[in-house]
């Protein structure tokens, strides 16, 4: 099971004139003592931060949505990469479903032990794309509201387009 629990951050206002890419709009908007996301791993909570976990993962979660959408490709590896969640998920389409194979080394409150225990996880193909799909109409809506020109934010194309 994998479930992604979006919480309430606050959103900060901001104003740029400057093209920015997209991890760095998404550090901007959410400051540092806000709530966490929460990802829910065979009924293990990690909490992310939205400022420093969810900007540097967005692409990957972008990746992970194409990736789960083409019919062609079959496996697909994510390093995440962040200081507070290091992690390898290998992944396999089998059918309608896709199995993950983790590799826990740093998880924000130290339960990585744990994680690698419980490191495999296969769900609906369709099940994972929702929770996919909820992050990033959160962090389009989140970049939306912050007053951010999204026009000058280099891959919002992408991400808008991933949304749709």
């Amino acid at each position: 099971m994998i479930k992604i629990q979006i919480s309430n951050p606050e959103v900060l206002s901001l104003i740029e004139e400057e093209i920015i890419n997209l991890e760095d709009a998404i550090e901007s908007i959410f400051p540092l003592d806000t709530e966490y996301l929460i990802l829910i791993w065979n009924n293990i909570f990690i909490p992310l931060t939205y400022k420093y976990d969810i900007s540097l993962m967005v692409l990957d979660f972008i990746r992970i949505l194409h990736f789960l959408k083409d019919d062609k490709g079959d496996k697909l590896e994510i390093h995440w990469a962040s200081n507070t969640f290091v992690s390898i998920w290998k992944m396999k389409k089998i059918n309608s479903s896709v199995n993950i194979k983790s590799e826990w080394e740093t998880v924000n409150g130290g339960t990585q032990d744990l994680l690698n225990k419980v490191n495999e996880n296969t769900l609906p193909v369709s099940d994972f794309e929702k929770e996919i799909k909820k992050i990033l109409f959160f962090l389009k809506n989140s970049l939306e509201k912050s007053g951010l020109n999204c026009h000058l934010i280099e891959d919002f194309e992408k991400l808008e387009k991933t949304c749709r």
